[in-house]
């Protein structure tokens, strides 16, 4: 399986096809491999999936009435239990969402309430021993590499081709230095149970959309739009040990709308690098940096009906909202079903690429006359 198919729970969504309300969606809920689902499907509350894009867990909760007391006794939790979770409906069909491991339990006396929180399980076993270690005269590929090996997980991505002269991970747990090293470089880290995913945000860019979104389709939205203090370019400034100089690497960017009613910038993103690092490392931050302030430029969050295939790392496209229009990158999916409200999705994103609506088209003379 790729990496693409990874951050995006291995599944597509024809484009163009609306979401569809859901009242009682399919699902099924395993502890530690053993289906529970009818257990405690009767006592259900809620349960809400939250998948996030990187630099952090996925998160599981799971709340039911529990008046037997089963769960407070015999059935309570030990250390490192594990969950699983598949969702679906008649149009998605049930999809694995994956494996957690129990971190807290919430218990409301009145009326008998449990709710198990657990977290990806692949973050859990991998962020513990402190690695101090220097990497030099490499590339970023290697490195990753390098660590998955100690984390004893298998490796899948597009790794851009940098050129590493030395990077230091300082006292850090090996988690925290790939989740540094992706924002540095302008890459998503993410573990999916016993798979390192690394990917260049570029690659994730060039998805075509999974869905497109009419204002129909979405229960609520809001958006943000920066009008003022988005960075035009970037520059990173390093120092050459070998050469005894400092050394500037300046990128420009693209904004991602220009419009004469918008002022100018002139906003400069400036960055210190470490010492030794080579020109190339310079520029990658220097883009990454860049990157991700001008993408933020446009963000936003929105609800609809939910659809277990949404989630974070696809691009969705929005249609017929005026300048809020155009490609977004699902940077969060939280999915939530209760037995209140049915199953709701909320997404939050951030715009890749603005796209003009089309105009209306206008009736002919013929037309209106007929």
């Amino acid at each position: 399986m790729d990496a693409l198919s990874l951050l995006s729970g291995a599944v597509s969504m024809l484009g163009g096809q609306s979401t569809h309300p859901v009242t009682l969606p399919g699902f099924t809920i395993k502890y530690e491999q053993k289906d529970i689902t009818a257990d405690i499907k009767p006592g259900l509350i809620s349960i809400e999936y939250t998948d996030y894009l990187g630099d952090q867990s996925d998160e599981l909760s799971v709340s039911f009435e529990d008046i037997a007391g089963k769960w407070l006794r015999g059935w309570y939790p030990n250390q490192g239990d594990a969950l699983s979770l598949s969702i679906g409906d008649q149009f998605t069909g049930l999809i694995d969402l994956g494996s957690f491991e129990i971190a807290e339990i919430e218990y409301d006396m009145m009326p008998s309430v449990m709710t198990l929180k657990a977290l990806s399980t692949g973050i859990t076993r991998a962020n513990r021993t402190l690695q101090p270690k220097s990497y030099e005269k490499t590339t970023l590929a290697k490195i990753v590499r390098i660590v998955a090996g100690r984390l004893k997980l298998s490796v899948t991505g597009t790794v851009a081709n940098i050129q590493i002269e030395r990077v230091t991970q300082y006292q850090e747990r090996d988690v925290e230095f790939l989740t540094r090293l992706a924002k540095q470089y302008g890459h998503t880290f993410k573990i999916v149970d016993k798979t390192l995913v690394f990917m260049a945000n570029t690659e994730l860019a060039k998805q075509e959309p999974v869905a497109i979104l009419l204002p129909e389709d979405i229960k609520s939205g809001r958006f943000r739009d920066l009008i003022k203090g988005v960075p035009d370019k970037a520059v990173v400034t390093g120092y050459d040990t070998k050469r005894k100089k400092v050394r500037t690497v300046t990128r420009k960017g693209k904004p991602l709308r220009s419009s004469a009613k918008r002022p100018s910038t002139s906003d400069t993103l400036k960055i210190v690098a470490n010492k030794g690092e080579s020109d190339q490392q310079l520029a990658a931050r220097a883009d990454a940096a860049l990157a991700d302030a001008q993408q933020n430029q446009v963000s936003g969050s929105l609800a609809m009906f939910g659809n277990a295939k949404l989630v974070a790392g696809q691009v969705v496209q929005l249609k017929n909202l005026g300048q809020m229009s155009g490609k977004y990158l699902v940077k969060q999916a939280r999915h939530d079903l209760r037995r209140s409200t049915g199953y709701v999705v909320t997404l939050d994103i951030k715009m890749l690429e603005y796209v003009a609506d089309e105009p209306e088209k206008k009736e002919t003379a013929d037309a209106k006359t007929a």
